[in-house]
């Protein structure tokens, strides 16, 4: 199975990753509390979920912490995300803003907003998933990218393919 393929076009961050799983599971990965928590964030992260309602217009508001004592100054650190959902389309795409945030919800002013669509695409054997991460300009995105986004990405994808594929 292929490892992930990223690329840059304009101010758009492209991943794609293939899954050896069909793609209603691996839409249900991305969008449910209890699967999520098995696989999101990176390795030696572990994720807590305070608010998840998938619809359109709903919020999904989690924790990030290091619990990997070998990542050093990491360890212990806490990392919060907010997200809106724009659009769903059932085992096709989910369309969302991502931001960081503190733990009350609050939107980081001084860190990047992106606009994230996420297609799942069937292919022989599996799913490809096709995430389309769209910001409002181009030093935005290469601050993203130099604090470890691809790299990230990647990584818990891996965690996702270990847990759905076959």
């Amino acid at each position: 199975m292929e490892k992930v393929k990223s690329k840059i076009e304009g101010n758009t961050l492209i991943v794609e990753r293939s899954f050896s799983a069909p793609r209603e599971l691996v839409f249900e990965a991305f969008s449910t509390p209890a699967h999520l928590e098995t696989w999101w964030g990176p390795a030696g992260w572990a994720t807590e979920i305070r608010t998840f309602e998938f619809e359109p217009g709903g919020t999904w508001h989690y924790k990030m912490t290091c619990v990997d004592k070998e990542q050093g100054d990491y360890y212990g650190m806490e990392s919060w995300g907010k997200s809106t959902f724009l659009e769903i389309d059932p085992h096709r795409k989910i369309v969302y803003t991502d931001a960081f945030s503190d733990a009350d919800g609050h939107i980081n002013p001084e860190l990047p907003v992106m606009t994230i669509t996420n297609e799942f695409v069937d292919i022989p054997n599996g799913t490809l998933l096709i995430s389309r991460s769209e910001f409002t300009d181009n030093e935005s995105l290469q601050r993203v990218v130099e604090m470890g986004a691809v790299e990230g990405f990647s990584s818990q994808l891996e965690r996702l393919d270990a847990i759905i594929s076959r």
